[in-house]
């Protein structure tokens, strides 16, 4: 299951009381307030350096929520709104890298 922004916030709070039915979660921008901690999901967060609209405090602060062994990948330059196709959005920052770019800037 993926998300972005509060969509992945939703997607593991649906995951905390379902998480047997899925393998993993992705985290667009977002972080989880559901402790899934204890489950056995692979969870990968990744985020671009220069969202400005993802809450870095709550971020970190979260991170507690998630398997030990999760994994965090920052884009280069990316921005919040790069996620979607939905335009700028207020009070994020000036991506570096263009959208496409920032999409297909991961590979695992």
């Amino acid at each position: 299951m993926a998300g972005h922004s509060l969509g992945g916030s939703m997607a593991s709070s649906y995951l905390e009381e379902n998480h047997s039915d899925y393998e993993g979660l992705i985290l667009l921008g977002s972080y989880s307030t559901a402790d899934i901690s204890a489950t056995s999901l692979d969870v990968l967060s990744i985020y671009g350096s220069e969202d400005g609209v993802l809450n870095r405090e709550k971020y970190k602060e979260c991170m507690v929520n998630l398997p030990s062994d999760t994994e965090e990948y920052i884009i280069d330059g990316g921005c919040h709104a790069y996620f979607g196709a939905y335009g700028a959005q207020e009070g994020d920052g000036t991506p570096t890298v263009g959208n496409r770019k920032q999409d297909c800037n991961y590979s695992r």
